[in-house]
């Protein structure tokens, strides 16, 4: 009996493994720079933004004084969990229906596609970051030792976004327009938490909206690990931690008590 379990989780593993494998590889098929476009594209992005609100908008942190390095690592901090968010966003309101071809195949494991698009934008987000080490290394930066808080911080966001994707992919299943919609529920994400700005910038009365920002939580965190060398606070972790964990298994509820209905509509 052992052995049958260990056997299947091995299949599973390797299934999932060559899909998102394959979810990663397919972006950047028939391009000329094939992977390195997932290096090229965060440092294009970090360098625009960084021109834009650091040199022409000259905006600064209130601890980096006149340094615009300072302040492109620092908005890039807050970028890179958001594009982790949106890229998981974008992918899970069509990717049932971008594998129909799955959906009525009765012995295919369809809440996989949740987790291979989750681990697929974390891929994107592990070498933006690495990207991101390099330039504050360039700039005069340095890591400490808060590092390795890196690897909860992940799991914690991985588990928030898989939930995500899975009741966002069964949306998308239901209702075509969602793909037209994400774009802007991410964009509202952007601006409701602080990427471009700390929050005690933010009027006291509005604070609450990047407070309940789920994102907020890991913006700060990255940004601590990367910058001011720190770690959240016990409280912020603990809620982050509930919250991603009830996001995950209500995502997973939700996709199992639907997914029988999928065949009828894809």
């Amino acid at each position: 009996m052992r052995t049958d379990i260990v056997s299947a989780l091995r299949r599973y593993l390797s299934l999932f493994s060559m899909m998102v494998k394959r979810d990663v590889l397919a972006r950047y098929k028939g391009s000329w720079l094939g992977l390195f476009w997932a290096a090229i594209n965060p440092l294009l992005l970090m360098i625009v933004y960084g021109f834009v609100f650091g040199v022409i908008f000259k905006a600064r942190w209130p601890v980096q004084g006149d340094s615009e390095v300072s302040f492109m690592v620092l908005l890039f901090c807050g970028l890179i969990v958001h594009m982790m968010f949106a890229d998981v966003l974008g992918r899970s309101a069509s990717v049932i229906r971008d594998n129909a071809n799955y959906v009525k195949k009765v012995v295919f494991p369809l809440s996989i596609f949740g987790g291979v698009v989750s681990m697929a934008a974390l891929f994107h987000f592990l070498v933006s970051f690495v990207v991101l080490l390099l330039v504050s290394g360039l700039m005069g930066g340095h890591l400490t030792w808060h590092i390795v808080f890196l690897p909860v911080l992940l799991l914690q966001y991985l588990l928030f976004c898989t939930g995500v994707a899975w009741f966002v992919s069964v949306l998308g299943v239901f209702f075509k327009d969602l793909t037209h919609i994400v774009g802007f529920v991410s964009t509202v994400f952007l601006f409701t938490c602080p990427i471009f700005f700390p929050i005690n910038y933010v009027p006291e009365q509005y604070q609450i909206v990047l407070a309940v920002n789920p994102l907020t939580y890991y913006v700060e965190a990255v940004r601590g690990i990367v910058v001011f060398h720190s770690f959240p606070s016990v409280a912020a972790f603990s809620t982050s931690l509930v919250v991603s964990s009830v996001v995950f298994v209500i995502g997973f509820w939700f996709f199992r008590k639907t997914k029988g209905s999928f065949a009828d509509v894809v």
